[in-house]
């Protein structure tokens, strides 16, 4: 019989962060829980040790169990991490009553987290944002160093037929896609559109060029207030399923407090600038990178899919009711 409050907390979590915007969660339901996949119809070829991947799902469940505090509810998760073939199982997830004496968590309120890569003004981040962020895992370092290597790690990409090819896939001109990338949600203009497609057209870009299509986020992050690294404890699956929650939790709170946030995570994503990296935030596993500043406009949501398109037919049928 179809729960309305499950309906509610399973939407709410496809609103979850993701590489490429490309939504890899899949939810399978069984008995008294859902199980969590990762579909590899969604892989990223330049995702190979599948670190983004492990990060989104993380998010996926920590931005569902912050939903399910909103409605009453409680996540427990229970890891799995196994993989036969291309499919990737994830974990279990139980979603329960609250009791009536549990503590709701204060970011549980929040609910309009979202990117937003528009310029940021020069306000400084509250004491108190920044110790949380520091609770969360992060390292705050130099706008300045952070962006000469976002700079090489960005002209090391575009030289890189992977990379290319990933943002083809999951770039599109359609407003309308369900997922992937749009030229309103990155925000690009017509002539930054027209100048992306040729080079994804291309396949790859001399170093000339690269440094062109690199110069955006260059800027960005050198006129940046305030940079953070997230590190993990190691690069097991497990660690990085605990950042990506941890991650989702700094980018709800940065947005609850009226600030924004950019990833810019390339620099961690390049073998050539993640050791420098490492060496910058004195950490041994930095896996996410972004900027984080008072935005000067707003900027619009990414697309999503429909829960219908995430769930397996099982559930489809349930929630059809």
């Amino acid at each position: 019989m179809r729960n309305p409050d499950h309906d509610a907390i399973l939407t709410a979590a496809l609103r979850a962060p993701s590489a490429h915007n490309a939504q890899p969660w899949r939810l399978v339901v069984a008995e008294q829980c859902y199980e969590l996949h990762y579909d590899h119809a969604d892989y990223l070829p330049f995702d190979p040790d599948d670190r983004d991947a492990y990060l989104c799902l993380g998010a996926f469940v920590e931005t569902m169990s912050l939903a399910a505090m909103r409605h009453r509810h409680r996540v427990e998760f229970e890891p799995v991490f196994s993989r036969h073939g291309s499919d990737f199982f994830v974990g279990r997830i139980t979603l329960r009553m609250a009791d009536a004496n549990e503590q709701v968590d204060a970011l549980a309120a929040a609910t309009d987290r979202h990117t937003n890569r528009c310029e940021y003004d020069t306000t400084p981040l509250t004491a108190e944002l920044v110790e949380e962020l520091h609770a969360l895992g992060c390292v705050m370092v130099p706008p300045a160093a952070m962006s000469r290597l976002v700079a090489r790690a960005s002209v090391c990409a575009w030289r890189d037929p992977r990379f290319v090819r990933d943002l083809r896939a999951w770039f599109s001109l359609d407003a309308a896609s369900p997922a992937g990338m749009t030229p309103a949600g990155l925000p690009l203009t017509k002539v930054e559109t027209r100048a992306l497609m040729m080079a994804l057209k291309a396949g790859r870009l001399p170093a000339p060029l690269a440094s062109v299509f690199a110069s955006r986020d260059v800027r960005l992050l050198r006129r940046a207030n305030s940079v953070a690294v997230l590190t993990a404890d190691d690069l097991s699956p497990a660690a990085l399923f605990d950042a990506g929650r941890r991650l989702l939790r700094c980018w709800t709170a940065i947005c609850a407090t009226g600030f924004a946030y950019h990833p810019i995570s390339i620099a961690v994503d390049r073998p050539e600038t993640a050791p420098d990296v490492a060496l910058i935030c004195g950490a041994r596993n930095p896996v996410a990178v972004f900027r984080v500043g008072h935005p000067t406009r707003v900027a619009p949501r990414s697309n999503r899919r429909p829960l219908s398109a995430v769930v397996q037919p099982a559930m489809a049928e349930q929630l059809d009711g």
